[in-house]
Formats: structure tokens, sequence, C-alpha cells
């Protein structure tokens, strides 16, 4: 099972971020689950969201609370509070223009830093930071194949009836996906 917790300041997108990997995961068949929490002012305050979902169809999602996760995208540095819900060899995607770089991560974890803010504008599409980082991940722990990814994405907006924006957020994800090796 792959647990990844997607945090930062309410506003940056990260709940959706997370609800569309789970949709992603969901898309394929795979037991997925979204687990979103934001304090009382969202805009600006904590928020972060759990994504579990099954590696193999069969294989059944427990519950949707933090416990284990192997992947932590912190897009602020206050994020990095939930390093303590990690398992020791996680892998910690950090926005490079929130998080210092002189930051003491525990030993044993994977540390990728993303310039969210340069891909963005790259992409032409500064709402989309949560999309390049998305990309990222799903490169980097080989999630998903990009073309799938974008196709569910673009789906995924569609149902809520922003369609009209895929061709940038496509733009934003693949800025993410080329951005990691």
């Amino acid at each position: 099972m792959k647990e990844i917790i997607f945090a930062g300041f309410g506003g940056q997108g990260v709940l959706t971020g997370g609800l569309i990997i789970a949709y992603m995961a969901a898309q394929k068949d795979l037991n997925a689950v979204w687990m979103p929490a934001y304090g009382p002012t969202m805009r600006g305050g904590k928020a972060n969201c759990v994504v579990k979902f099954g590696e193999t169809v069969q294989e059944k999602v427990g519950s949707p609370i933090m416990e284990d996760a192997d992947i932590l995208i912190a897009m602020n540095e206050p994020s990095l509070d939930y390093l303590q819900f990690c398992k020791p060899d996680a892998t910690v995607f950090v926005n490079s223009n929130a998080v210092r770089q002189d930051y003491d991560y525990p030993e044993g974890m994977t540390v990728i830093s993303v310039d969210c803010v340069h891909l963005a504008q790259e992409a032409e599409n500064m709402k989309g930071q949560n999309l390049v980082m998305a990309g990222a991940v799903i490169k980097k722990c080989s999630l998903f194949e990009l073309e799938y990814a974008t196709a569910a994405m673009c789906r995924f907006f569609e149902s809520k009836g922003k369609g009209k924006y895929n061709d940038k957020n496509i733009k934003a994800i693949e800025c993410g996906y080329r951005a990691v090796s």
C-alpha cells in the first residue's frame, strides 16, 4: 500500500493535489482513500490530506488515518511537522521556495527539492504549483505513467466543470514530471 501526505497552507492546492492522485489510483480500480484536514481559516491556514491506495487491485486500504507514510509532500516548512508520521526511509518532496535548504531531515529519508514557483511560471500556470509537485512525485515514485496521469487529471477537472484549464494543467504536471530524474 502507498501512503502519501500532501501538506501546505490553505490555498496552495494541497487538498486538490491529493484528491487528483487518489482519483488516478481509483481510475485504475485500485482501492483508494483521501482524507482532508484543514484549520478554521482555510486560506493561509494549515491544510493537509492523506492519500492511501493499494498497489494491486486486491490490496485493501484499512484506514485513512495518517500512520506510516511512504511519501511526504511539503509545500511549506511547517508541513515538515508531518515527518513524524513517515516511515524512516520515506521520500520527502519539498517546495524549494518555501523550505530552507539547510533543514535537518531525519537520517535515512530521501529528500527531493522541487522549485514549484519557477516550474509553474514555465508552465504559465502559477496556480498549478500543486500539479507541478504531483508530476514530480508521480515520476520519481513510479506511481503512474505520464500519459495516464494527465488523462486522468483532465477527466477529474472536466467532472468539476474546470476542463477549460486542462491545457495549462497538463503543462504544469509535465513540468514537474520532467524536473526529476
